[in-house]
């Protein structure tokens, strides 16, 4: 996967033709899920938590990419010539995906909260023979390689990439050269962010929870996307980010929120003592 991220953060998401990024990537990803694949038929699960963990986790965040670089890859090819129209055109594709959030909601909500009842169902090989749903066929019809439903994971986790994606180029295209954007882009130039992607993403999931931006309407992923141009970081692994702090195992999986309220009041009772020591 390192390699995988080191590409995607090096493509320039505003750039005009990105379809040539989009097919290096899905070569990528489909030579690194063959790789998955036949490791897996040599080396079989230990144990069904082991057989979890790669459905939920592990190949959906490969099988993820690929969904996501190969939309991009179509939406792109059949972009209007007109300028003028990309943003409405952007916005439609945004529009389906919010209809695929609703219509998965029960289970995005399952996938999001880091619930586990089900996990036995969802991705364990051989329960889903009840299932009829177009969205959790396996690609390939490799039942030994699917549950279905890490075809589902993957999908949310391409449609959460794509949100950003558009978020983004939408953003340039409302800002324009002379408008908001450049400046916002003038301010972050001096401000870097010196923390880890994943602290970044603590805060920016914490600020959704309490609903202190636009009232916690703002969708997660347009979220990420401000507050990576703001501070010149590639926040397009964002849920990823949050889903490695679900699977924190120590007792508090807010490590950098725990460490800011720390330093906060340390801050304020040297200043207390130092206002006592004036007196």
């Amino acid at each position: 996967m390192q390699l995988v991220d080191i590409q995607m953060a090096d493509i320039e998401l505003n750039k005009k033709d990105i379809i040539p990024d989009c097919r290096t990537m899905i070569h990528l990803l489909k030579e690194k899920l063959t790789e998955m694949k036949v490791f897996l038929q040599s080396h079989p699960f230990e144990n069904e938590a082991d057989e979890i963990t790669f459905f939920k986790f592990q190949k959906p965040t490969l099988l993820g990419r690929l969904i996501y670089f190969h939309k991009i890859l179509r939406i792109e090819s059949q972009c209007p010539l007109d300028i003028g129209e990309l943003d409405k055109y952007y916005e439609k594709q945004q529009e389906e995906q919010k209809l695929f959030f609703d219509r998965h909601v029960a289970f995005f909500q399952y996938y999001r909260s880091g619930s586990t009842y089900r996990d036995t169902h969802y991705f364990l090989r051989g329960r889903q023979e009840d299932v009829i749903d177009v969205d959790i066929c396996p690609f390939d019809e490799d039942f030994e390689f699917s549950t279905g439903y890490d075809l589902l994971v993957a999908r949310i986790v391409a449609m959460e990439l794509l949100y950003a994606f558009f978020s983004f180029r939408r953003t340039y295209l409302q800002n324009g050269d002379d408008g908001g954007l450049v400046h916002l882009l003038k301010v972050k130039g001096s401000y870097k962010w010196t923390g880890s992607v994943v602290e970044l993403a603590e805060l920016i999931y914490a600020l959704d929870c309490v609903k202190c931006i636009n009232k916690g309407e703002a969708p997660i992923a347009e979220l990420a996307t401000f507050f990576g141009i703001l501070f010149g970081v590639d926040m397009r692994e964002c849920y990823g980010n949050y889903t490695d702090m679900k699977r924190r195992k120590n007792e508090s999986r807010t490590y950098f929120l725990d460490k800011m309220g720390k330093e906060l009041n340390k801050r304020m009772e040297w200043d207390d003592n130092k206002e006592r020591g004036r007196r």
